[in-house]
């Protein structure tokens, strides 16, 4: 099995052309011999439960239905767990900010290009072989029509060839892009198969089994109440992770749609669940609960951002500043995450490479600067009640009234939220953003408010594309050596946190509990559904 570098957070000096190459693995093994061999990394398990025995099938839960069955207009954590299992990318997220290969058997990859070498006997889920050409018609669809193609491939229209001969496909971007093998991991970037891209509308409902490529197709969908996927015999694959797991992949995942994590904690403690991610309060049931495996991780990340187009109030950057002068963090985590989480340092989590770990690049709270610059402000505050009921945007909400401000706290849900900051940017003023940093990287969360506006098609809300910010992530994705890299974006981090540009403000932290005989693995901040396992 290839051995994964692994590299410190802030970057190891690694430069350069990166080469790496998995010990042969063949895709079409029978699934009692690759749930023996499989390599994952992981993992929440062991520990307790009643009953012996041995099962095939784990029963776990989504928090809602999968928004689309195909992996490149799917939304939201549902649709990318869901398609996570449905279809293979080429590589998959290891911990340290690595990759491990998952249909690509062999990779070089440098800001400018990357060949990828694919693992010999993948197909899709009616037998059709996953050549080079099959790969590289997915991926110019996803380049075309997916919204996250800046996350894989930043500006630039890959170019995209296929060598079915030598087995291998080579992507060349214009722009540099160091996030490339990183992006390539996310689940909307999944291979669909032809017959799935024939028919997008039947594989976006999950009628066109013929689109997968992953380990598992769609099982039993009843809106509202469950989704189930079966594992296929063969052509198939998992990730090569550095670290393996223990234990069989399951033959049939069946998972329950409830968004009440009481009720979930309560299934998992009458043995009606196997394994399930909660977050708030109910984590806290599993502390000395006998029986259970428990694992906590941060989740995603909570900041504030801000129309600053013309006209608007925060518009003016003393305004800004000043909103982060009124805020106390730790009072904040208290309010939203009942003090389990931790004041954020940055706008992704911890286990991104290059991400800023000092509270020095901050605004530091300052009571009566915040006073002054407020003074005579009049701004409309968006929050939702996803997170703490909400309880964290009515903290910042008292505190810059208390500030001075007149500040309307108009509460909208995740859709709607969502909408304004996408199409009507006359409606608001500031909102806090709760970022599930799926591509693992800064850019995950610095396209939110650097670069593409939501007008010109981006994610960045704030209205103003931050030239200068932009600028030093140019530089940041051409560089090659990472400690290089991870310079410019610690510059980056504070230049965006000093100007108010964006104000972090706490971790999300979830928690992945496990029946005895059960794991999952969590990576970098994600837990892996592909990695779930049978052990006992």
């Amino acid at each position: 099995m290839h051995a994964q570098p692994s590299g410190p957070r802030t970057g190891s000096p690694r430069s350069g052309l990166r080469a790496h190459r998995l010990a042969p693995a063949v895709a079409g093994l029978a699934v009692a011999a690759l749930g023996l061999t499989a390599c994952t990394t992981g993992s929440a398990g062991a520990g307790g439960g009643e009953g012996g025995g041995t099962t095939d099938t784990l029963r776990s839960t989504l928090i809602a239905d999968p928004s689309s069955f195909d992996p490149m207009t799917s939304s939201g954590v549902p649709g990318t767990t869901a398609n996570g299992l449905l279809y293979t990318t080429l590589l998959a997220q290891d911990e340290g900010g690595a990759q491990a290969g998952e249909l690509a058997a062999e990779w070089e990859v440098s800001p400018e290009q990357g060949t990828f070498t694919l693992r010999e006997g993948a197909s899709c889920a009616d037998g059709t072989p996953i050549t080079p050409t099959v790969v590289k018609d997915s991926l110019d669809a996803f380049a075309e029509v997916s919204s996250n193609k800046d996350l894989v491939f930043g500006p630039s229209t890959p170019a995209i060839t296929a060598d079915d001969d030598a087995g291998t496909v080579t992507i060349e971007l214009e722009t540099p892009w160091a996030d490339m093998a990183q992006g390539l991991t996310m689940p909307e970037t999944g291979i669909v198969c032809p017959a799935g891209l024939e028919d997008p509308e039947g594989t976006a409902k999950g009628t066109v089994e013929a689109a997968f490529s992953g380990a598992y197709t769609l099982g039993e969908f009843t809106p509202g109440a469950s989704v189930s996927f079966e594992l296929r015999e063969e052509g198939y694959t998992f990730p090569e992770y550095a670290t393996p797991l223990e234990g069989e992949p399951a033959a049939h995942i069946r998972y329950t749609i409830s968004a009440d994590y009481n009720s979930i904690a309560n299934s998992m403690i009458a043995g009606d669940l196997d394994l399930a991610t909660i977050t708030g309060e109910p984590m806290t049931r599993f502390d000395d609960q006998e029986g259970f495996a428990a694992e906590r991780f941060s989740t995603g990340n909570l900041f504030l951002l801000f129309n600053e187009r013309e006209g608007r109030p925060f518009a003016d950057a003393e305004a800004r500043r000043g909103v982060a002068q009124a805020l106390d963090r730790q009072a904040f985590v208290q309010a939203a995450t009942s003090g389990l989480g931790t004041p954020a340092n940055s706008i992704v989590g911890d286990t991104v490479p290059c991400v800023n770990e000092s509270p020095d690049a901050l605004i530091a709270p300052d009571p009566k600067a915040a006073a002054t610059a407020l003074e005579g402000v009049s701004a409309v505050q968006l929050g939702t009640q996803a997170v703490g009921r909400g309880a964290g945007n009515t903290y910042i909400n008292q505190v810059l009234g208390e500030a001075g401000a007149d500040v309307e706290l108009r509460t909208v849900d995740n859709a709607g939220l969502a909408t304004e900051l996408a199409t009507k940017p006359e409606s608001w003023d500031m909102a806090v953003i709760n970022l599930i940093n799926l591509s693992g990287t800064v850019y995950g969360g610095l396209s939110r408010v650097v670069g593409p506006t939501t007008e010109e098609g981006g994610r960045n809300s704030t209205g103003n594309p931050h030239p200068e910010l932009l600028s030093q992530l140019g530089a940041a994705m051409a560089e090659e050596d990472e400690t290089a890299r991870c310079a410019i974006y610690a510059e980056l981090q504070e230049q965006a946190f000093q100007d108010a540009v964006v104000v972090p403000l706490s971790d999300l932290p979830a928690q992945v509990t496990a029946a005895e005989g059960f794991t999952q693995r969590v990576v970098n901040g994600l837990p892996v559904a592909k990695t779930m396992r049978i052990t006992g």
